[in-house]
């Protein structure tokens, strides 16, 4: 039957393309996330170690403007946002 033969050759062809797509994600896609999480954390230890020899930052002004409520939020005491 044609059909029964199409639907084998389906199979096949499927079973080979999952194959294929779990060794790239085993081999390929992990060991990339690796590296780039092992990147960004030295990228970030960099960017600490830079920030820690300069002076502490001031305190910001706040200015009126920035605080404008035209109703209150619904937790809380209505003021401060999550």
């Amino acid at each position: 039957n044609a059909f029964v033969r199409e639907r084998e050759a389906a199979k096949h062809h499927a079973a080979g393309t999952t194959e294929l797509w779990r060794k790239i994600s085993i081999y390929a896609c992990i060991p990339a996330l690796a590296l780039a999480g092992a990147n960004a954390y030295v990228l970030w230890n960099e960017h600490w170690e830079h920030w820690s020899h300069m002076p502490p930052l001031e305190e910001r002004v706040e200015y009126p403007y920035q605080n404008i409520r035209t109703k209150n939020y619904q937790w809380g005491n209505g003021d401060k946002t999550l």
